[in-house]
């Protein structure tokens, strides 16, 4: 599990974050595909879950985008604006990374994933507040998921993938916990959280659990890191 409580992004400003997401997508992934192997059982194991999250990964934001707008307009700050449509492009990026990885290896994309689009629709229920409590809780799952995938084989290209992954994912958790704070935190919405998150890590657990199973991890530590993600971002919500 990693400890990002300490972070000095954790004091940033909309404006900081602009810069972060900005400077951060001079630098993109260059995927070492070079040797790069996996034996068929490997291919087995891990494409259907890679599939599901390139297709979560992947998105147009125009709700995300106009909640943001009205937000920015209500808090005066235009950097929040910003700030959306950089985070956006970088989830894109993360999404054409494992689009990059299934084409090497010759694995159609998914055009529907059930789990994503229950996400998709619970996002559009209410202004961004919804949005955010939605994603947020998908970004602590990716780090657990991530972070079981890149020891799940050998894959050099795959284990670089996650790195990066991991790397943009954890900010993201923090810059989303940080929009969190300027909303009134409360018991109800809390309990909403945890409700969410134990949901949905169910519902990833069961899709996904071999690819957990083959790094070592058991629903127990699973659920437990998200919950220990799911702790630290409510508390730089309350912050």
């Amino acid at each position: 599990m990693i400890n990002f409580m300490k972070s000095k992004m954790n004091n940033f400003s909309y404006s900081d974050w602009n810069t972060y997401f900005k400077q951060n997508d001079e630098h993109r992934l260059v995927i070492p595909f070079e040797n790069d192997t996996l034996t068929e059982g490997e291919k087995k194991l891990i494409f259907p879950s890679i599939c599901q999250f390139e297709r979560g990964e992947h998105s147009d934001g125009k709700h995300l985008i106009r909640v943001a707008d009205i937000f920015a307009g209500k808090i005066h700050n235009e950097d929040y604006k910003y700030c959306i449509r950089r985070f956006i492009k970088e989830e894109n990026a993360h999404s054409g990374y494992l689009k990059q990885y299934m084409d090497h290896y010759n694995v159609q994309a998914k055009e529907t994933v059930i789990l994503d689009r229950i996400f998709r629709q619970l996002r559009k229920l209410a202004g961004l507040r919804c949005e955010v409590i939605v994603l947020v809780t998908a970004e602590m799952i990716a780090l657990s998921y991530y972070d079981a995938l890149k020891n799940a084989t050998k894959s050099t290209a795959l284990k670089a993938i996650c790195c990066q992954m991991l790397h943009d994912e954890i900010p993201h958790v923090m810059f989303q916990s940080y929009t969190l704070s300027h909303f009134k935190n409360t018991f109800y919405i809390e309990l909403i959280r945890r409700t969410l998150m134990m949901a949905a890590s169910a519902a990833t657990w069961i899709s996904c659990y071999k690819v957990f199973a083959s790094a070592g991890w058991t629903f127990k530590k699973f659920v437990g890191a998200n919950f220990y993600y799911l702790s630290h971002s409510m508390k730089l919500s309350a912050d």
